[in-house]
Order: C-alpha cells, then sequence, then structure tokens
C-alpha cells in the first residue's frame, strides 16, 4: 500500500478535468501524446458530442518518480546526493462536474484518499467548486488546490488565487497552476499528488469472528497488512463495488476499490447486501482498457467480472467479502432520491420488453436512476423514471436509444409531491441552491429568483457574490437555469441539494382534448401559478399538436374549472369546388355535410400527438 495513491479530479463543468487527466496519461506513458482522441476517458459518444463529463471513470498509471537521498561529499569537496526511483501506483478516478451528476463524485470520493480541486483561472471558484470541496472535507481528504488555463489571454490568475486562498484558507505556496491544455506545471502537480496523498491505510474495524469477538488487543492492532491476521485473507477481505455495467458474455462487471485483503482470479467471494456467492472469473485494472492481473490487494482500484447473468444481483454500494466470512459490510453510499419525473414510452409498442432491459442494464451503471412500469392510453406501456435533474433525464433518453436502438417519447418532466394532512394542501419538495456570480448581475439574478418564488437565505459578498435560496423544485425545473444563464450573461453558476418539504395550495391540472383527459400533460399545480402554467401549456400545445381533419379544442381544468383554452383549426377541403353556378343552397348543403361528417369523425376519432410534440414540450423549444 505504501506506493499507492488513490485520487480524483474534482471541479465545476467545463474546467478542465478531463483535459488534465489526459495529460496525466502521457506523462506516465499510458497513451502517446498526440495519438489519442481529446478528453480521452470520456468514451461514451454522448458524452463527446456534449463536451461533458457524465460518467467517472477510472484509470490506473505507474509512475516513476526520483527522490533526494543522502548528500554527502568526497575528498576533493565535491558535493554529491544519491536519487532513490520508486515506482508508484496512481489510480486516477476522473468525475463529472455539472450538478445532475454529482452522485457520480460522491461514489468517487469514498474509494480515494486525495482530489485535485481545479478551478478554471478565467471563470474563478463556481457553485460546483464549492459543493465538492465541502464534500472533499466532510470525508477528510487531502485537497491540492489547482488554477488551471493560465495560458489564456484573459486568465484572471491573482483573483483566482485570492478566492482560493480565502475559501480554503491556504497559503499561496500551496497552491499549484497549470494548463491542462499545453501542460505546462502538469508534471509538478503529479509529483505533488504522491507527496501530498497520503497512501491507503487498512481501516479499523470489527471481524464477527464465529469463534468469538475480537478481543480490544486485536482491535487495537488491527493494521492487518501488518498482522498475523492478514495471511488469512478469508478474514479480512472488503471490496465496495463504486460502479458496475453488463457484459452479454460474461455477466455483471464490478469496479472495486479493496479496502484490505486480496481477490485473485477463481477467489470464491459473496455480495454482502444480497447473500450471493460467486467465483471470480478475472480480476483486473484499468489501464485504461480492462487489463486482467494475478490478483488485486488492498488499496487497489479494480474489477471483478463476477459472471452473474441476474443483474438485480450486483448493487453499486454492495461490499464483496470472502464466501464464508463474517466480516461487516462497508457502510456503502446513501440512497439517492430522484426528484424529477418524466414516463419513457417506446413509439414500437413490440420494443417495452427490450426497453425494460435496457433500463436494467442501464441502471447497473447509473443506479440514480429509477423506474416502474406504467400505462397509458395515449402512448400504451412504458417506464415512469426518476431522475436527478433534467440533463440527467436527456442522457438516459440519449443513452437508450443510441446504446440500445431504441425509439422512444419522453414526456414533460414533472415533480412529486407529497400528501398532506389538509385535503386542500400538498407536500412541496424544496432545494436549497447556492448561486456564485460576479457583482454586476447580481440585481437581475434576485428578480428572477423571486419570480420563481425563491426564497432569500444568505448572501456571501467577499471575492464574488454568492447567494443562497430555498426554492420549489417545480420551479426549478422549469426555465429557471436557462433564464439564470441569461440575465447573467452566462457567467452565473448554480448548484443545488434536495431541502425538505413544504405545505402549499395546490390541485391538479388536467389537460383536455376534445374533452378527453391527457394524463401525459397532467400535473399537480400551486394554485397561484395554476393561470399562467395553464395559458402557455395550452398554447403550446397548440403549436405543436398538428391540425387534424375536424376541430381540436385544448382546455386545461383546474379545481372544476376551464381555466384557459384555445382551439386548433381544422384542415377544409373545397367540396364546392366542382360546382359552377345555380343556387348557392347548392353549396350550403355540400357544406352542411361536411360539416356532419367531420362531427362524427370527432366523435370517434382521437387526437394524434406525435412524438416530436412530447420532444418540444420537453426541450422547450
Amino acid at each position: 500500500m505504501k506506493y499507492i495513491r488513490n485520487f480524483a479530479i474534482i471541479a465545476h463543468v467545463d474546467h478542465g478535468k478531463s483535459t488534465l487527466a489526459d495529460r496525466f496519461l502521457e506523462i506516465a506513458g499510458v497513451i502517446a501524446p498526440g495519438k489519442h482522441a481529446e478528453q480521452f476517458l470520456d468514451r461514451n459518444p454522448v458524452s463527446r458530442e456534449r463536451g461533458i463529463t457524465i460518467k467517472l471513470a477510472p484509470v490506473r498509471m505507474t509512475y516513476e518518480y526520483s527522490e533526494s537521498g543522502i548528500q554527502y561529499s568526497d575528498e576533493k569537496g565535491n558535493e554529491y546526493r544519491i536519487l532513490h526511483t520508486k515506482y508508484y501506483i496512481l489510480n486516477l478516478i476522473d468525475t463529472p462536474g455539472h450538478v445532475d451528476f454529482s452522485y457520480e463524485v460522491d461514489r468517487t470520493l469514498s474509494c480515494v484518499e486525495g482530489v485535485i480541486l481545479l478551478v478554471d483561472a478565467t471563470q474563478g471558484i463556481q457553485a460546483q467548486t464549492i459543493a465538492n470541496a465541502y464534500k472533499a472535507i466532510e470525508k477528510n481528504l487531502a485537497i491540492i488546490p489547482v488554477i488551471n488555463k493560465i495560458d489564456l489571454p484573459h486568465a484572471q490568475i491573482e483573483e483566482t488565487k485570492a478566492e482560493l486562498i480565502e475559501f480554503l484558507g491556504v497559503r499561496e505556496e500551496e497552491l499549484y497552476l497549470v494548463s491542462a491544455k499545453t501542460g505546462e506545471g502538469v508534471e509538478s502537480l503529479l509529483k505533488a499528488v504522491i507527496q501530498k496523498v497520503p497512501p491507503p491505510q487498512n481501516p479499523k474495524y470489527q471481524i464477527r469472528n464465529p469463534k468469538g469477538r475480537l478481543t480490544s488487543k486485536q482491535i487495537k492492532n488491527s493494521n492487518f497488512e501488518n498482522s498475523n491476521l492478514s495471511r488469512d485473507s478469508s478474514f479480512v477481505l472488503r471490496a465496495l463495488i463504486f460502479d458496475s455495467y453488463y457484459d452479454s458474455h460474461r455477466g455483471v462487471i464490478a469496479f472495486i476499490r479493496l479496502f484490505a485483503g486480496e481477490i485473485e482470479k477463481g477467489a470464491k467471494l459473496r455480495l454482502c447486501a444480497q447473500n450471493k456467492d460467486f467465483e471470480a472469473q478475472e480480476v483486473g485494472v484499468f489501464s485504461p482498457d480492462l487489463t486482467p492481473c494475478e490478483r488485486l490487494t488492498g488499496g487497489e482500484i479494480g474489477y471483478v467480472i463476477t459472471n452473474l447473468k441476474d443483474i438485480h444481483t450486483v448493487r453499486i454500494g454492495d461490499t464483496i467479502v470472502k464466501d464464508k466470512s463474517t466480516v461487516s459490510p462497508l457502510p456503502g453510499y446513501k440512497k439517492v432520491k430522484p426528484m424529477v419525473f418524466a414516463s419513457i414510452f417506446p413509439t414500437d409498442p413490440s420494443d417495452y420488453a427490450n426497453l425494460k432491459k435496457a433500463l436494467e442494464k442501464l441502471y447497473l451503471n447509473d443506479s440514480s436512476l429509477a423506474f416502474s412500469p406504467i400505462y397509458s392510453k395515449a402512448l400504451g406501456a412504458g417506464f415512469r423514471c426518476g431522475f436527478l435533474g433534467l440533463l440527467h433525464a436527456e442522457v438516459v433518453c440519449e443513452r437508450l436509444e443510441r446504446e440500445y436502438g431504441l425509439d422512444l417519447v419522453l414526456t414533460p418532466p414533472q415533480i412529486e409531491y407529497e400528501p398532506s394532512k389538509s385535503q386542500k394542501e400538498v407536500l412541496e419538495p424544496l432545494a436549497k441552491i447556492i448561486i456564485v456570480l460576479p457583482q454586476q448581475y447580481m440585481g437581475a439574478v434576485m428578480k428572477l429568483c423571486k419570480d420563481h418564488r425563491a426564497r432569500f437565505v444568505t448572501m456571501d459578498n467577499k471575492n464574488r457574490i454568492i447567494l443562497t435560496y430555498e426554492i420549489p423544485m417545480s420551479e426549478m425545473i422549469s426555465d429557471f437555469y436557462d433564464n439564470l444563464k441569461s440575465v447573467s450573461s452566462g457567467y452565473a453558476s448554480l448548484d443545488w441539494e434536495f431541502l425538505g418539504y413544504k405545505p402549499v395550495l395546490a390541485s391538479k391540472m388536467t389537460v383536455l382534448l376534445n374533452g378527453d383527459p391527457v394524463e401525459e400533460f397532467s400535473e399537480v399545480v400551486v394554485a397561484d401559478c395554476a393561470y399562467e402554467k395553464a395559458k402557455g401549456l395550452v398554447k403550446r400545445l397548440r403549436d405543436v399538436i398538428p391540425r387534424q381533419q375536424y376541430e381540436v379544442k385544448i382546455q386545461a381544468k383546474y379545481d372544476g374549472k376551464i381555466i384557459s383554452s384555445e382551439r386548433l383549426a381544422p384542415f377544409r377541403k373545397d367540396v364546392t369546388q366542382k360546382l359552377y353556378g345555380g343556387d348557392r343552397t347548392r353549396k350550403d348543403k355540400l357544406l352542411t355535410r361536411q360539416k356532419k361528417g367531420k362531427k362524427r369523425m370527432k366523435m370517434v376519432g382521437r387526437v394524434e400527438i406525435p412524438k416530436e410534440a412530447f420532444l418540444k414540450l420537453f426541450r422547450k423549444s
């Protein structure tokens, strides 16, 4: 363990995490400079196209590090210093920066002893910088503050230094200046990781020994690396599953961090949570592809091929132990509560089973996703899915379509209210938001928050403005983020976390098409916002629903009353075109007959809502 360093790169979105990882991989010789795609660890096509990291990515590097040893002088007075060369195993985990994927950061921080906190010199400290730094501090991790993009002409290096010194309470000499793009200062930073990030330690924990509990002396000296107990690995093995995915030939492949013990190919293992035994078909490391090795030992990060075909068996956060071990499991992870809900339906009803399998496989790789079966009269069988945010919902839908060849409909996002003791009230979910912005945009941003029913909490006005608000989740998932970027010219950043519930007057708003309710567009709405929301939704439906052969009435019903209505005019064929001259009554008879026919069509027909209508509503465009 002495020569292992486990660390992660954390930062706000687009501050250069993946580019810095590229330079590390080049310095360590994992990849050749100039002969790989940029952001090498972002291998998902969706991630590459959007230019953001959406999944944590582990990689193992071997780095040759020389340090000064004994200094001596010869008879002539010449001074010499002996250099000691050592090889270090560096396990790096690159993390996402967007708030919707913050759960990936939480899982990463449970597997490392230190982090590089990266800050863009052109943007300074942002919301996710603050949030991720607090997470690292809570876990007592070593933090190396780094200022990136120092090569850019508009870099505000001194201002960013002052912000970091104020925020972290560090000295200026503890800050590292790098350019991940050019490589300037990167190797010095990699050496700092070896110097400042502590090596992994075997945790002190109690073993439930069938022959009795350990003595206090054994517990006190429970550094199993130096203890006789380490010779019996069946007692000490504990590995945390921090990620996984499904392979059709090899079953579930679990990404693990070993906290004690060792795993080798053919080892008999057990999953604590499911009490499921299995045999390790293969173990290995990420170099960056899956690379088999003889064994994984305490402190290392790697993978194990379980050959388990039931994807429900392996859960992220579970602990792997020896098959007959009574070691207590690791703490695991806090269950993430989805806050944004939308329904996913296959456009082809026969793809329902394929959609179910795809969601189950994706869940292995994204445990923050929640889903349950649902049936819609309009769209058929599908799934009600819970997401961490709007971007998370879009990415999941796009991955399902690309990776599993599905054609899907995603309904407009909603939040879920909890029932209240009062019949007229419901419990509305609230979020705590932190907005970081320059001074000149403070007035516009505060007005925006007020317009979205946000309640002011605190303001920090040191190097830049940091506003804290409490805002209803229903407001935050509407157009709040887009408007925030607009009023701040893109300079404001946002981070949020679930806060709790508060009682509000609310009721269900039902959308009617020709008098028939459409559940896909119906939702619970706060009374104060009902008229405005109904008017906007009805108008947008009128714009996205194509014209039919008959008139379509679009209405919004709230508390038993129609509060907004729009009319979609029908196509009209000129049935009188063939008539030339004659009495006007001849034309009137044909028009009356056409009107009756359209009325019958309206009674037996159903308004056609194409997939594009749902997509336009969801993407707010």
